[in-house]
């Protein structure tokens, strides 16, 4: 009674089948027949072999048949198919019948369907690779994205370390990308990286994996022994960045910068060897960008010198070594008061006074320029009382500013506290400010500064106006009282038909807008007589003074009347020449 109600309980619930030490079919229960789709007549009489499913390897069932014949309990996970072709899975436990101790006459398999189970597991398989793909690839280029990148580089380097083989690792860079996306958009931006991604691929081979790391930025694994094909395909690359992109009638150009280090020679870890790349690529982009540079001991000696100036920069303004010198600014038609811009030098401890194109390096560190831009304000007043306290009569000083001076409000409210301290007010100021602030990622910031600037009172200058990436629009959107004609037009003005039309155009746009114009660098009457001509507003330059400190500006003021007659103007009484009482 006891046996036969444990086979009815087994026949409720598992897959039950018997064979012979051959495995033939000796007997079935209904489970069987149910999940395998055989009637118990198509079963009982034929091999076991009827159901396999061709998934297993033959090794799969060499050992099973192995184990069984051997008298053990064989389990495990088998995958069978039925009579209509279907696959099933099936948890399967092996019973050896034994006669006497060790020959085996049959076997009893008792298999437990898990084809729900294994289903859900191959669904949770496919989810996770997918996972996997979605998390090391970029989204946008469909490129393999930092993190597998930095994979991939870590095993490169593990094997070829143990093979004492070489690869090279690239980074490019889209060359002015930030401006390109601000002054196109971020549709035409996103719409570049792509293009750039599918060249890429069109460019390379199974030697060569290409990664987007991020923004514009794109890593390239060249693995090859040899090097002249390597930089080869570099160029190659540069080329396809350089094929013209048109979208809808216009036709753009782009060109990019790569850095280039080979391992191990330029570093035996991915840390060095992409410390390595940077430097190479920060190399290429310093001689003019739309170019590779390989990492040389040469561009780690400049990357040096940077950081050694920096320092030097720091403790010069720790010790206050830095000054400012005044060159006039001067309204031959309208104002009898001379203005001032302050230029920054350096009293040197072992080079004496040296100007800004010795420094100016270390100033592309936001950190150290917000610093010597606070530092600025606390001179120029200083100086700016200097005046005032000898007599010294004057329109407006100029200062320059750069984006860090806006990326806190530290600088706008040091400002103002200074104003009420001295007594000295904003609309005793004109700050000047450069086309490419008013572009990237603090733009709006930037924007807000000097709204509340120009709200206050002072003039807003828009500094080297025609070299750089500024349009129309900025004219009309940012707070911009005067446009400053860069150098290079004035010096050229004599004998440049070009030049003098692009001139004479500024001069018109900036009046037509309501905006006034400042000329710099005039060297010679000529230039000085032909500017006026244009009707333009002020006059800046060498012919009239060179940059002098606050002590010397009464000397210099002197001079200037004299000047002016050469020019035809009309000569400043007595009470409107600028004078130190």
């Amino acid at each position: 009674m006891k046996e036969s109600f444990i086979r009815y309980a087994l026949d409720n619930a598992a897959i039950v089948a018997t064979t012979d030490a051959h495995g033939t079919i000796t007997g079935v229960n209904k489970k069987f027949c149910e999940i395998s789709g055989y009637s118990k007549e198509e079963l009982i009489g034929a091999n076991h072999r009827i159901l396999r499913s061709g998934i297993h390897h033959k090794e799969f069932f060499r050992l099973m048949y192995q184990k069984i014949k051997a008298g053990h309990i064989w389990h495990g996970e088998i995958c069978n198919r039925r009579k209509n072709g279907s696959l099933y899975w099936v948890d399967t436990t092996i019973v050896p019948h034994l006669v006497g101790s060790d020959k085996v006459d049959g076997y009893v398999a008792i298999r437990f369907d898990i084809t729900k189970k294994k289903e859900l597991e191959e669904e949770l398989q496919i989810n996770i690779r997918q996972l996997e793909a979605t998390a090391n690839t970029d989204f946008l280029t469909d490129l393999p994205n930092r993190r597998l990148f930095s994979q991939y580089m870590e095993d490169l380097i593990k094997r070829k370390g143990e093979e004492a083989g070489t690869f090279h690792l690239a980074i490019l860079d889209i060359d002015l990308f930030k401006e390109i996306n601000d002054s196109s958009g971020h549709v035409m931006g996103d719409y570049l990286l792509k293009v750039i991604a599918l060249r890429l691929r069109n460019v390379v081979d199974d030697h060569v994996f290409i990664a987007r790391l991020g923004g514009d930025e794109f890593g390239i694994i060249l693995d090859r022994q040899n090097t002249h094909d390597n930089l080869k395909l570099c160029e190659k690359i540069l080329d396809a960045v350089r094929e013209p992109v048109t979208i809808g009638s216009i036709t753009h150009h782009f060109s990019a910068s790569m850095g280039c280090a080979i391992f191990p020679q330029h570093g035996a870890d991915a840390a060095s060897l992409l410390q390595a790349t940077d430097i190479a690529l920060y190399r290429a982009k310093a001689l003019g960008r739309d170019r590779f540079e390989v990492f040389s001991n040469k561009s780690m000696e400049a990357i040096k010198r940077k950081f050694q100036l920096l320092s030097d920069v720091n403790i010069g303004l720790r010790r206050e070594e830095f000054m400012f010198f005044y060159q006039p600014i001067l309204y031959p038609a309208s104002h009898p008061a001379i203005s001032f811009e302050a230029l920054a030098r350096w009293d040197h401890p072992q080079r004496g006074i040296i100007g800004p194109s010795d420094f100016h390096t270390a100033l592309t560190d936001p950190a150290t320029c917000a610093i010597f831009g606070l530092y600025l304000l606390e001179h120029v007043f200083d100086d700016m009382a200097i005046m005032r306290n000898k007599g010294l009569l004057f329109g407006r000083v100029a200062i320059n500013l750069t984006n860090a001076d806006f990326r806190s409000d530290a600088f706008l409210e040091r400002f103002f506290k200074r104003c009420a301290q001295t007594a000295i007010g904003p609309e005793q100021f004109c700050v000047e400010v450069t086309e490419t602030m008013l572009l990237g990622d603090d733009q709006k910031r930037v924007e807000r500064g000097l709204r509340q600037l120009h709200d206050a009172g002072v003039e807003v200058a828009l500094d080297d106006f025609g070299t750089g990436y500024a349009s129309l629009t900025h004219l009309r959107e940012f707070p911009i009282d005067r446009l400053k004609i860069d150098r290079r037009f004035v010096s050229n003005i004599e004998t440049s038909p070009e030049d003098s039309v692009i001139v004479r155009g500024i001069i018109n746009i900036a009046h037509g807008l309501g905006k006034t114009v400042t000329a710099e660098g005039i060297e010679s009457t000529q230039q000085a007589k032909i500017l006026l001509d244009m009707h333009c507003d002020s006059l800046q330059g060498w012919l009239f003074s060179r940059a002098c400190r606050v002590e010397d500006l009464y000397s210099t003021i002197q001079k200037i009347p004299e000047i002016l007659k050469t020019l035809d103007c009309k000569p400043l009484t007595k009470a409107e020449t600028l004078h130190l009482t």
